[in-house]
């Protein structure tokens, strides 16, 4: 099914879609980039499991994990 007529109809289809495809492929390079971070937030709670008291290092990059996972989220939303 190929759009080769220059009707304004199909042209405006095929602007459409490129659009929706471009959207698409940032949606996918943000989420990548969420999974990134958040794969990180899971290996940090793993590695706290050993310890019986938080440490303030632990604390310290958890909550910059949550703030840019946080982040990444708002702007997959956009």
């Amino acid at each position: 099914m190929a759009l080769a007529s220059n009707e304004p109809g199909e042209l405006k289809i095929r602007e459409l879609l490129k659009e929706l495809h471009r959207l698409i492929v940032q949606t996918q390079e943000e989420r990548t980039r969420s999974e990134h971070n958040l794969t990180n937030i899971a290996k940090t709670h793993e590695r706290m499991q050993s310890e019986t008291k938080i440490s303030p290092y632990y604390k310290s990059k958890l909550r910059g994990l949550y703030n840019t996972a946080m982040q990444d989220a708002e702007s997959e939303a956009e």
